[in-house]
């Protein structure tokens, strides 16, 4: 599954252990492994095979010398080669055959479905098997979608009527508890007519009614998100400093943004295990600046 920045986790695999002792699960890609180029092909041809990652790559034969002046289009050619990088990437993974499967919710790139084979011998894949696997995909691709549907149909459910001058709050009957499973928050603010409201159990209050006090003067007429409020907002000033509150989300519930509901988040330490080094680049001996792809794995 890849994240907002296209690296990518391998949330679920099936492995035999016969034929590699290789686990992946829970383990990170970075985004350079996958460039953007190559996920626009994933998102146009569902199904991806590499028969043998050492057979040599069939010539192209064209009928009249013409045809060599217009470059052919091999986008939607189920036959069209794989990068030498790449295989040499699989080489160094010992993967001998390999198969892609894309998840595609909402016209974006959602994920894959990787299919390895090692050996001595290339794989080969039928075509009814490749119909079927492409039929795998795009269910898995509608339910990821359905699902998401659902959750915003909930989301809804929270909303009664729509908000108006006399009662911007009025239409908001969730619980402090919904709101913020809604928004996976640790808790939040919500503040109507300068009065505020506490949503959750707040732990750091001194750096939440400083961003209240913040928020109330900039007024903030449309959605506002963030990972990073330094950025966010170059302007604000805490001496302090906030240790505790990472990210926020506002929502405007008045058309001039007098009234909104805030939720934050507390900054975690994460722990990202790599399958290999993200930044580890080869350059080919022999040559002014030709990338090879990473042998960590």
């Amino acid at each position: 599954q890849f994240d907002s920045q296209w690296n990518g986790r391998v949330v679920t695999e099936l492995v035999d252990p016969r034929a590699t002792k290789d686990l992946y699960k829970g383990l990170n890609f970075p985004a350079s492994d996958i460039p953007k180029q190559a996920r626009e092909l994933y998102k146009i041809n569902k199904v991806r095979m590499l028969y043998d990652r050492d057979h040599e790559t069939a010539r192209l034969v064209c009928r009249t010398v013409q045809d060599l002046e217009k470059p052919l289009d091999l986008t939607y050619s189920y036959l069209r080669a794989m990068s030498p990088i790449h295989i040499k990437y699989l080489a160094n993974m010992a993967v001998r055959s390999s198969m892609s499967i894309s998840i595609n919710a909402f016209d974006e790139l959602w994920g894959l479905i990787s299919c390895h084979a090692y050996g001595s011998k290339g794989t080969r894949v039928s075509f009814p098997i490749r119909k079927m696997c492409r039929l795998v995909g795009e269910t898995a691709s509608r339910n990821i979608e359905r699902l998401s549907y659902a959750s915003r149909l909930h989301a809804r459910k929270l909303i009664n009527t729509v908000p108006t001058s006399k009662n911007p709050s009025g239409y908001i009957i969730a619980s402090s508890e919904d709101l913020l499973k809604l928004f996976d928050a640790d808790f939040g603010m919500l503040s109507i007519r300068d009065e505020t409201k506490v949503l959750g159990h707040v732990e750091e209050t001194q750096e939440a009614l400083a961003m209240l006090e913040y928020l109330r003067m900039r007024k903030l007429t449309s959605v506002t998100a963030t990972q990073d409020l330094k950025e966010e907002f170059p302007d604000l000033r805490y001496p302090p400093g906030f240790h505790h509150i990472a990210g926020l989300l506002v929502v405007p519930l008045s058309s001039g943004g007098n009234d909104f509901i805030v939720f934050f988040r507390r900054g975690q330490l994460r722990e990202v295990k790599w399958a290999g080094n993200p930044y580890e680049k080869f350059v080919k001996e022999g040559t002014e600046g030709y990338l090879e792809p990473r042998k960590s794995f």
